[in-house]
């Protein structure tokens, strides 16, 4: 690839697509003015968004959705339940290969498999890290209680300031703390009836439901989030109560290390292993003790499964990321479709941000690189067709892994989580993030441009899906070349949003 950004201009490329001319072309009609690419790459300020994405209205994504339909989402019946996989699979198939990962996984560690051996194992042993305080549903918590700085302790009163104002303070110390981007939007009927999840994912999870109806899995595995008429939120054994008071919803990103993604197979191909350990540990546990010592509560733990959201698609109503054929990631135009994240609902007055248009849904229905890399085939290739409102069945059988109501492509989760356990167990697939064009980083001027093509000259899609798999993005011929990469410090650009402070310059 660096053969590629030293040989070939930027006029070249442009020209190339057929776009050069003057400005950048067909951009040109619609864009502001800029002296060259540099200063088009380097525009925008904080939380705003490049001159080539469109804000659309609130709670309208590009994929379409029938509001009469969508309905909150029933973990139990996650693709990762075993129930879910045996139901799919085969209940003997699925206890065969969770009963033999444990022993393939010890072998390859031994016999120094490339990406599985001694020091990879050390390496992923390094990053499960552990704290004195424990996710809850109301925040951090040691030995069950959650310790705070509040304004009356520091003898000032509640912080006051306008939505506007207390979002732009929100923004700037979640980077501090270790996330790039938040979004913010009011927990209104359409949220608390449609996109707060059902339940908690708990336990549900496990073998020892295989046998049992997602139905009849009790409260107490997979508690149930509730509405009551009470002044603060509150948690039992079976369930999670959220006020029906006032609340927002607060989305809070920031990228995962893309080069652990390129190690695939190997024991750290699912970043989220790496960046979800750490950072968003660190970010979660200072942005709730700043909420608290403003005077404002902050709730919803936070975890895979273990938040009041389908995190991804919160990220894409509050205008952070599109949509994407894969279905199990969202891509988000800054970073790609790996993010460390997380939700909380607050009752901290904050300015709404709205769903956009960088091109990216638009893209991914003519690209396709995510499936066809996709080695237990669980996501939809262009033989599917366009997306579409009717989930197809998953291995003869109809598909209760979905909500109804979204007009997108489908991901096997049950056929993804097999192939795990039973391929490369311990670890964590990834390869349609690997592979994925928005993965390739934005490093080269080149890249800031082809963002602002897809937005804007969508005929060329097709030619741009196919320049990656060109130029073999995706992952490394050997995870060994892992260790020979000059990365920045945890893996990330975590430049990719600032503007300030010589950045940008």
């Amino acid at each position: 690839m660096t053969g590629f950004h030293s040989t070939v201009s930027r006029r070249q490329f442009m020209k190339a697509l057929g776009v050069a001319g003057a400005g950048i072309g067909g951009a040109a009609m619609i864009a502001p003015t800029f002296h060259d690419l540099d200063e088009l790459a380097s525009s925008g300020e904080l939380q705003k968004h490049p001159w080539y994405i469109k804000e659309r209205e609130r709670l309208d994504p590009t994929p379409e959705i029938d509001w009469n339909v969508i309905h909150r989402y029933d973990r139990r019946y996650m693709g990762q339940c075993s129930n879910i996989r045996a139901k799919y699979y085969g209940k003997a198939y699925v206890e065969k290969i969770d009963a033999e990962s444990g022993a393939l996984q010890a072998k390859r560690m031994k016999d120094n498999v490339p990406g599985f051996g001694h020091k990879w194992e050390a390496l992923r042993s390094a990053l499960s890290q552990s704290n004195r305080w424990s996710v809850s549903f109301l925040g951090p918590e040691v030995d069950g209680k959650i310790n705070v700085t509040t304004p009356e302790g520091l003898g000032v009163p509640k912080w006051q300031g306008t939505p506007e104002e207390n979002s732009k303070m929100v923004v700037a110390a979640i980077r501090l703390f270790g996330m790039a981007e938040a979004g913010f939007n009011n927990l209104d009927s359409t949220w608390r009836t449609k996109l707060v999840a059902k339940n908690e994912k708990g336990s549900a999870t496990g073998a020892k439901y295989i046998d049992t109806d997602p139905a009849d899995v009790p409260a107490s595995a997979a508690r149930p989030i509730v509405y009551e008429d009470v002044a603060e939120p509150y948690y039992t054994k079976e369930k999670w109560v959220v006020p029906t008071k006032d609340l927002n919803v607060m989305y809070l990103g920031g990228p995962e290390p893309r080069e652990t993604d390129r190690t695939y197979p190997s024991r750290m191909s699912k970043s989220n292993l790496v960046a979800n350990s750490g950072i968003r540990n660190i970010a979660y546990y200072s942005t709730y003790q700043f909420f608290r010592a403003l005077g404002y509560n902050m709730f919803g733990g936070t975890g895979h499964g273990t938040d009041c959201f389908n995190t991804p698609g919160v990220a894409v109503f509050t205008g952070k990321a599109e949509a994407a054929r894969m279905a199990n990631w969202v891509i988000s135009p800054a970073w790609g479709p790996r993010s460390t994240d997380l939700c909380q609902i607050t009752d901290m007055p904050l300015a709404e941000t709205h769903p956009i248009d960088a091109g990216v849904w638009r893209f991914c229905q003519t690209c396709g690189i995510c499936a066809d890399s996709c080695p237990s085939k669980s996501i939809q290739g262009l033989d599917a067709g366009e997306a579409s409102y009717e989930m197809p069945p998953i291995n003869g059988k109809p598909d209760t892994q979905h909500v109804a109501g979204i007009k997108r492509f489908y991901y096997d989760g049950s056929g993804c989580r097999n192939y795990v356990n039973e391929a490369i167990p311990g670890s964590g697939c990834s390869a349609c993030a690997a592979y994925c064009t928005f993965s390739t980083g934005s490093g080269a001027i080149i890249h800031s441009v082809l963002k602002s093509t897809i937005s804007y000259v969508p005929v060329f899609n097709g030619f741009l899906a196919n320049m990656g798999r060109t130029f073999g993005y995706g992952a490394f011929k050997d995870p060994e070349e892992w260790w020979d990469s000059s990365l920045p410090q945890f893996g990330i650009n975590s430049t990719l949003t600032a503007e300030d402070g010589g950045y940008r310059k």
